[in-house]
């Protein structure tokens, strides 16, 4: 295949008869640009409003996400592991279903119990169909999945880009809860009813032929085996990191940017760069294929998340400029480190068992990923301003470099390493 084709030629022979490849492709993508609207960026957009009528905190409406997160990370190997056994379509079904349902009750409610159940259960729906699981479904059954992957995080790297600003307006012209209702409706519409249209016949990746192409297998590594790779707890700790500031700055950067008098019609503005520009960074490593690594792939998005901060905290001083590099650098960043996190999985941990791996991966991350939001919201608090969160943003971003350019240094001195692609 030519490192440069667009779009990807997959290999039709080699998938499961009964799959459409672009088919599915394209409805995982879909499914998964609405899905992240709704189950991610939707409480971002709504959460002033929600202090405003309800009289909640900053801390009280971003524990929820810190619930759901925890939630979807417990739920990562187990759900990835019954993926890997039975296949995807049910979880992709009855989770974009039930996620519709649980959208319209937090639409409905006042109550903060009933509020914080409502995003428990929107962690589990994410468990059940958010990107690692979209990811299982593509290496299970399809033999390029490296740029399946990529393809899919094309589209749904527009989710922020659709969602904050379509959000935004519903909640300004019609009010948060008619625009959480909308978005319930998208939901089970979209991710829904085309995940039951498209998923029909996939299999599951105990189904996959052991060597798709005749070649030696990757080396498997069971579950207990990867726990004690020290290249598996560096992913962990890069990751972690990674995963810790960028959902800090997604939850915090519209109520910093208020803070600092800018008008929110502009930090709509600067936040929907954030989309485009993750699918221009996502459309490069498509068409640049296997001719940069993994490895230095992550390398550079690692320094740019750096870089994000850093423009974040000029952006209160310098303005404009600064903070439209910012939302630039944000999307680059972000767009990036997704697919090497799905790549690096596979690159250095096996392809078989993917969703095992992955899970293992997403809990062993769990605390800074699920506690981003809340703990920058209770150090702004403490220190009545975003200055010091700024700081331990960058550090935290230097330690998330050095541990993945570590976990790349220990992988190329492996005596047999793994090649899962």
């Amino acid at each position: 295949m030519p490192l440069l084709s667009f779009p990807p030629r997959f290999h039709l022979q080699r998938d499961p008869p009964s799959v459409r490849p672009h088919l599915l492709i394209w409805g995982l993508a879909i499914g998964q640009m609405i899905g992240w609207g709704s189950l991610y960026y939707s409480l971002a957009v709504v959460a002033l409003p929600m202090e405003q009528e309800l009289g909640w905190s900053k801390v009280d409406i971003n524990a929820a996400l810190m619930i759901s997160l925890m939630v979807a990370s417990v739920a990562a190997i187990p759900v990835g592991a019954l993926i890997d056994r039975y296949g995807g379509y049910w979880f992709m079904v009855l989770g974009a279903t039930a996620a519709a349902l649980l959208l319209l009750i937090w639409s409905a409610t006042s109550s903060m119990t009933v509020f914080y159940l409502v995003w428990a259960g929107l962690g589990l729906a994410h468990a059940c169909t958010l990107s690692e699981s979209a990811y299982n479904i593509v290496v299970s059954n399809l033999a390029d999945h490296r740029r399946g992957i990529t393809m899919i995080s094309l589209l749904s790297g527009l989710s922020s880009a659709f969602a904050i600003p379509f959000i935004t307006l519903l909640s300004e012209t019609l009010g948060w809860r008619p625009a959480i209702v909308t978005m319930a409706a998208i939901h089970f519409m979209i991710p829904g009813l085309v995940s039951a249209y498209v998923l029909r016949g996939i299999r599951a990746a105990r189904h996959k032929p052991e060597s798709e192409s005749g070649n030696l297998l990757p080396e498997r590594l069971p579950l207990r085996r990867i726990a004690r790779d020290r290249i598996f707890w560096a992913l962990v700790a890069a990751f972690s990191i990674n995963m810790f500031v960028g959902n800090g700055i997604t939850f915090h950067t519209i109520p910093l940017l208020l803070e600092e008098g800018y008008a929110m019609s502009l930090i709509v503005g600067i936040m929907t760069l954030h989309g485009p520009s993750q699918v221009v960074a996502r459309f490069a490593l498509l068409m640049v294929g296997t001719r940069i690594s993994t490895a230095g792939f992550g390398r550079i998005a690692f320094v740019l998340l750096v870089l994000t901060v850093v423009m974040l905290m000029l952006g209160t001083s310098f303005g404009l400029p600064a903070l439209v590099v910012f939302g630039l650098l944000f999307g680059i960043s972000t767009g990036m480190l997704t697919l090497v996190r799905a790549n690096s999985v596979i690159e250095y941990l096996g392809s078989y068992g993917y969703g095992a791996a992955t899970g293992a991966l997403t809990m062993a991350a769990a605390l800074p990923r699920t506690t981003a939001a809340v703990v920058f919201a209770l150090m702004w608090e403490f220190s009545g301003g975003y200055t010091v969160v700024l700081w331990v943003a960058l550090l935290a971003s230097l330690l998330g470099l050095a541990a993945f350019w570590l976990a790349t240094v220990w992988n190329s001195r492996r005596s047999t390493p793994i090649q899962g692609l």
